[in-house]
């Protein structure tokens, strides 16, 4: 299992694999655009995985993250604060608003 998941309506649309994040949320918009995912918005969340060696390896998220999210048709991002890394953090900010999604971190 990896490090990402997308939640809506206390449901459980997709894990993320060893396809990544972008290929996960590239699935979500896909099994939104045939109608079997009928939920409206959702969140991508990314967190460490249990017993994860943090020195190596944490959650990323960036620009293509955002789109990725905007194109799922989520409503956000929330990422771990102080475990995750944010790639190009204000370019992904940019991204987050013009296709209008929050993106925050959790404790």
């Amino acid at each position: 299992m990896g490090q990402a998941a997308v939640i809506a309506g206390r449901h459980i649309l997709a894990v993320e694999a060893a396809e990544g994040t972008d290929q996960m949320l590239g699935r979500v918009a896909e099994l939104r655009a045939r109608g079997r995912i009928r939920s409206q918005g959702g969140v991508l969340v990314k967190a460490p995985k249990p017993g994860q060696d943090r020195r190596i390896d944490l959650p990323t998220i960036g620009p293509q993250t955002a789109d990725g999210a905007a194109r799922a048709g989520l409503a956000g991002i929330a990422v771990v604060a102080g475990n995750s890394i944010v790639a190009e953090a204000e370019r992904m900010r940019q991204t987050a608003d013009q296709n209008k999604i929050f993106v925050m971190g959790v404790p």
